[in-house]
């Protein structure tokens, strides 16, 4: 951890303490706020033929015209170049590729963003094409809208969720802990992210919506994931009815969609009977 880190995390722990109602509203501004290199927000323009224009600042890019329907979702502050090497391998007259720009992320205008953008991304883009997708593929945040996604409206006959949260609220925790609120500002930023998100934690828990989903999902979580801990993806596997888990080691949080063995198992789940 580096020297402005500490003294970030200590003045706002004070800040926090002294004026907690404020630090609560910085606390949301920063994390409504993507922090995304502007090459990385590029990245899809020589992956994608189409873009399409979805509500509250979102954005839609279309590759490929075969008739299996994939989605792709990247994570908080993610781009969809990380995608790259999975889109790679899709054949594109064999499959289309959507691949959701929520409010903020890719070549959206929008500088806010929060997890209800992401969810109204992917209900959105299952509007545009007016039918489920036979596959909806999420990374971190992007893995935790489409369980939501699928509990509302049943928009994906498969999941594949990589490196997901269990519950918004433990995002919301960490996030906390990482900036070091105290008690009282926590729970002040907590309810101001319900208010910002207009949903509450206890309806973003996906632990409590996942023996409803019917579907067969693939989790792949890293054993070394120091952001999303792997007891998450954990957790969710035992509370899907048809789910199994694969773990990786060395990988961490972000890296996993350029192991070539991830690549594959997410293809062939993608094409093949589920197998627990």
């Amino acid at each position: 951890m580096n020297l402005s880190l500490n003294i970030f995390q200590a003045a706002f722990g004070v800040y926090s303490r002294l004026l907690p109602s404020s630090a609560a509203s910085k606390a949301v501004g920063l994390m409504t706020s993507p922090r995304i290199k502007v090459e990385r927000r590029a990245s899809s323009r020589e992956l994608f033929e189409k873009v399409v224009p979805l509500n509250n600042d979102g954005l839609l890019s279309i590759y490929g015209s075969g008739p299996k329907k994939v989605l792709v979702l990247h994570g908080w502050s993610g781009w969809i170049g990380q995608f790259r090497d999975l889109i790679r391998e899709i054949d594109p007259d064999e499959c289309t590729v959507y691949a959701v720009h929520p409010a903020g992320h890719g070549d959206s205008t929008a500088t806010k963003s929060h997890p209800g953008r992401f969810i109204e991304a992917v209900l959105d883009a299952h509007e545009y094409v007016g039918s489920s997708f036979d596959v909806a593929i999420g990374h971190s945040l992007g893995a935790a809208a489409l369980v939501y996604a699928q509990s509302a409206r049943g928009c994906f006959d498969r999941l594949v969720l990589v490196s997901g949260p269990a519950t918004i609220e433990g995002v919301l925790s960490r996030f906390a802990r990482f900036v070091n609120l105290g008690e009282r500002s926590e729970r002040l930023f907590v309810r101001d992210m319900e208010e910002t998100v207009g949903l509450s934690v206890d309806r973003l828990d996906l632990i409590a919506l996942a023996p409803g989903i019917e579907v067969p999902v693939l989790l792949i979580h890293d054993d070394s994931d120091s952001e999303i801990p792997v007891t998450e993806s954990v957790a969710l596997n035992e509370a899907f009815p048809r789910s199994r888990l694969t773990h990786t080691t060395g990988y961490g949080h972000s890296r996993l969609l350029r192991n070539p063995e991830v690549v594959r198992e997410i293809v062939e789940f993608t094409h093949s009977p589920f197998r627990p």
